[in-house]
């Protein structure tokens, strides 16, 4: 399976700035909140949203996002020793999108929950929190007590970097503000402890901690909230839960209502907003009367998805934000819970990995902890990332009302579905032999997913003619996937079509040597476009394509086509180009032809794609060619005497604000996000046929000196297409 790789998102480090000093505790809380601050550029995106045609789901960098990670256990900023940018990297690479982690207000003793190489147990003098340390010894785990009407730089440095570095990667950062103290232990070690803090706040029980009866402590948490809430205003990867499992340890309601309007009041003079969370419970509860600012619902451990189907009615983003204590087994039974609960209409699924630890952030240490994780399960979290983000599935919702199968013991199927356009299923336990759906009429491809490699395991295309339709499953262990699409286009949003049925050029224009058509080999209809070239004797030795569409730079475009190599298509080491899309150059202000922005090429036996980007405004200011970057991918070798089918979705930018996915027979082989564009007055256009390394005589040939390629089924369409509205095929 060919992995996809992403660009990375550039963003802002922050400089701290620390407050006044104050002799009074409330009012230096007050205005070191005031004062505190972090200068920063202006964010390149809104903070991650509830997507506004479908709030179960979330909307971030301009793309429908559901949230799935793996991740350590919430002490990467507040565990001075941990390496939180090896542990980011780590995630990135195994396409992973959210990371959570706790404040500092809480942390635990080693030991706690029988967690060997926990990170929320910083070693001694190694624990970072908001406030500053003072010149008293006397911390429970090392160091000076601390001073809460000060702020600790380090630690807002450290905050802010690792939110930052999040970013860059293409990761959410879930900011837990604060946390129960399950046990006394853990009470013990907290700065708001009067036993750690130098002003005399928190001589209390731990069960009162989160409630309305403390003025002084309830002071030091508004601050808290208050001035990270300032840190992070300007960062887009990032919301705020109030409070982790906040069913334990006597949090009140009313408390939780305060810390949400505590961070609604911060940011009420900003111009961006964050998300808040708010854990519900562990399994399921039906939410009976939810807090207005909350838009996340966070559940731990819930499985079976109960929690989804009990609280959908709200329109709001279902969370599965904690999982763990299934056994000894580390993957399989978080693979099905996963499954389980994003195909049941969640839009979050945070596992609890505990095989990241301090020395061991790539997330390869033995696990001995209540929970799983480790490298397996990561690269299966990221087969149920790609087959969810393959569909549109804000248009989606949880329909297991068209399930028409009886279904064996310990078997459970869930569907979400676009009627007639789109479905995502799941199957969950053995022995499920065939699986009757009712359809709507019209055409559909299927194909079931293996959750464990990621592999097709079998297509098939099928006519429905209405009522129930019945698919046999392959064979399969512990559950399996099943992705089926309507081949019914939406003709509306098509604004280029050809598949050269009227045995002619319309709208294309030939550059260099024209292509012809021929009946055969078609992919779908009647006719299809044939590039030939004769290194000897055509007139163009280099070239013979037809050039098609053009695009707006900033706008979002779906691209369907399918190219035919023939059995004699043998590889050849000279650069050979079967599609493109080229931009224009701004000539009147110096600029001159470049290479494509981007190219789909078949040299030396394989599929590559190139992607280029640069956001001057002259490729050539400095005098020569200078591209702001490049990304290339290498998709594989290629098939001979087949169809390759091609979809591209694209939004063409400079900034990055852009994002590429590419399909090859059906399966997402680029996920890009950032600048794929120049900055150009007028957008790229479209080029299929056959351009080849050929144009200078004095180079030998390789392999061949002639070359035939095939082309057919092409389409363009807007954003408010689909997949299956482009795909080639028969419709």
């Amino acid at each position: 399976m060919h992995k996809w790789r992403r660009i990375l998102h550039l963003g802002q480090h922050h400089i701290p700035v620390l407050p006044g000093k104050k002799q009074c505790l409330m009012a230096a809380l007050i205005l070191g909140t005031m004062l505190g601050g972090w200068p920063v550029l202006a964010a390149q995106f809104d903070p991650i949203a509830l997507h506004p045609e479908n709030p179960h789901y979330l909307l971030w960098r301009g793309k429908p996002t559901v949230l799935i990670t793996s991740g350590e256990h919430y002490g990467a900023v507040l565990n001075r020793a941990f390496d939180y940018r090896r542990y980011l990297a780590t995630l990135q690479s195994q396409g992973l999108n959210l990371t959570r982690t706790f404040s500092g207000a809480y942390c635990e003793p080693v030991g706690a929950f029988k967690i060997q190489g926990n990170t929320l147990a910083a070693a001694r003098g190694d624990l970072l929190c908001p406030w500053a340390r003072s010149d008293m010894p006397g911390y429970a785990n090392g160091g000076n007590k601390f001073d809460l009407t000060k702020w600790d730089p380090e630690y807002f440095r450290r905050l802010t970097d690792f939110v930052a570095e999040a970013g860059q990667r293409g990761i959410v950062v879930e900011m837990v503000l604060f946390c129960p103290f399950y046990e006394d232990s853990m009470w013990q070690l907290s700065p708001m402890n009067s036993s750690n803090n130098i002003n005399g706040v928190g001589q209390i029980t731990r069960t009162e901690v989160y409630t309305l009866k403390h003025d002084d402590l309830l002071a030091v948490q508004d601050a808290m909230v208050r001035r990270i809430v300032e840190a992070l205003k300007d960062f887009d990867n990032v919301y705020y839960e109030i409070c982790n499992e906040p069913y334990f340890g006597g949090v009140t309601d009313g408390w939780q209502n305060h810390i949400a309007e505590t961070i609604v009041k911060a940011e009420s003079m900003f111009q961006k907003k964050h998300l808040i969370a708010q854990n519900i419970a562990n399994q399921s509860k039906k939410i009976e009367n939810p807090n207005p600012y909350v838009s996340i619902f966070n559940f731990h451990y819930a499985k079976p998805p109960v929690a989804v189907t009990e609280n959908y009615h709200l329109n709001k983003v279902i969370a599965d934000d904690e999982t763990g204590f299934a056994g000894e087994e580390r993957v399989r039974p978080y693979r099905l819970e996963a499954w389980d609960f994003i195909l049941a209409g969640g839009a979050v699924y945070d596992n609890l990995d505990y095989s990241f630890t301090v020395g061991s952030e790539d997330g390869t240490a033995s696990i001995n902890a209540p929970g799983g994780g480790g490298p397996e399960l990561r690269k299966q979290l990221q087969i149920l990332e790609n087959f969810i983000h393959d569909f549109d599935f804000v248009r989606m919702k949880p329909e297991d009302s068209i399930i028409q199968s009886t279904l064996p013991k310990d078997v459970t199927v869930r569907v979400l579905s676009e009627a007639g356009r789109a479905y995502a299923v799941y199957v969950h336990g053995d022995n499920l032999t065939e699986l009757a759906l009712e359809l709507p009429a019209g055409p559909y491809e299927a194909a079931w997913v293996n959750t464990k490699t990621g592999e097709l395991e079998k297509t098939e295309s099928f006519q429905q003619e209405g009522g129930s339709h019945t698919l046999q499953a392959p064979q399969y262990v512990d559950d399996i996937a099943l992705r089926i699409h309507g081949r019914r286009r939406n003709r509306q949003a098509l604004l280029f079509t050809s598949d050269f049925a009227n045995r002619d050029f319309q709208g294309w224009r030939a550059s260099g040597n024209r292509p012809t058509i021929t009946q055969s080999p078609t992919r779908a209809g009647k006719r299809v476009m044939r590039s030939s070239l004769d290194r000897d004797n055509d007139r163009y030795p280099d070239r013979t394509e037809v050039s098609g569409p053009y695009a707006d730079i900033g706008k979002e475009y779906w691209y369907g086509f399918s190219i035919f190599l023939p059995e004699d298509y043998v590889p050849d080491r000279v650069w050979e180009i079967v599609a493109q899309w080229h931009a224009t150059p701004d000539s009147d202000i110096g600029e001159k032809w470049r290479n494509p922005v981007m190219a789909l090429s078949t040299t030396g036996g394989r599929w590559s794609w190139v992607s280029r980007w640069d956001a001057k405004r002259n490729t050539f200011e400095s005098g020569k060619r200078e591209y702001g970057g490049t990304r290339e991918y290498d998709l594989g070798p290629y098939q001979r005497g087949a169809w390759t089918d091609w979809v591209v979705h694209v939004k063409w930018s400079y900034r990055p604000d852009g994002f590429l996915q590419v399909w090859k027979d059906g399966r997402k082989v680029i996920d890009q996000d950032g600048p794929n564009a120049f900055n150009d007055a007028k957008g790229p256009f479209f080029k299929m046929g056959l351009y080849k390394g050929w144009g200078d005589p004095k180079k030998r040939s390789d392999a061949v000196s002639k070359r035939v390629v095939y082309h057919d089924e092409f389409r363009m369409a807007g954003a408010d297409a689909s997949y299956a509205d482009v795909a080639p095929g028969l419709h």
